[in-house]
Order: C-alpha cells, then structure tokens, then sequence
C-alpha cells in the first residue's frame, strides 16, 4: 500500500510540474511605477480627447476601437472598415494635445 501512494505522489507531483510549464508569460511593463492622481486625470483628459478624435473619422466605429490611455501615451487596438479609416484615426489620435506617442494595432474588416 505504501509503495502505492508513493507513485501516486510522484504521478501528482509529475502532472503538478508538466501543468506548471504550460503557463503564460506576461510580458511586464519597463515603467512599474504607478500614476499620481493628476497624471491619471491628464490621461483621462487625453482619452477622451482622443475618443472625440478618432471617432469622428468616417469607418472607424466606438464599438470596434478600444483606446487606452497611459503616461500619454495612446494604445488603440480593434477594426476599422478601411485602411484609409485606420490611418484616418491613427493620424487623428496624434493631433490631440497632450499625446506624445500612438500605439496602434487596427485590422480591416
């Protein structure tokens, strides 16, 4: 009986270990720092600037474009009907005031 629970425990801890290496590494931001309250207003302020921007350009839709907003920089990830719309937006992004890089990942329908 003894000898049973023995290779149970390895069997466990062999599964215990094969599961663990099938985890996802998260790639970590470089700046861990956090936000004081005025620059999370600021980045607020630009996100909504940036929203009233880019979703004023013909093909680019609220419901398909997520924009995100940190240390001024403009990450905007989703689908536009054209390439000349997600140009359209990118370029409209970089216009508003405060925005000191766009990040873009826009695929086409």
């Amino acid at each position: 009986m003894t000898q049973a629970r023995f290779y149970q425990a390895i069997a466990a801890l062999a599964m215990t270990t094969a599961l663990g290496a099938c985890t996802v590494y998260k790639e970590v931001p470089v700046d861990t720092t956090t936000r004081d309250s005025a620059q999370y207003n600021d980045d607020a302020a630009i996100n909504g600037r940036v929203q009233a921007a880019v979703f004023g350009v013909p093909g680019v839709h609220a419901n398909t474009l997520k924009i995100d907003t940190y240390r001024g920089v403009v990450q905007m990830t989703g689908v536009a009907d054209s390439q000349d719309a997600a140009l359209n937006a990118v370029n409209a992004a970089r216009t508003v005031e405060g925005v000191k890089e766009v990040k873009y990942n826009i695929n086409v329908n």
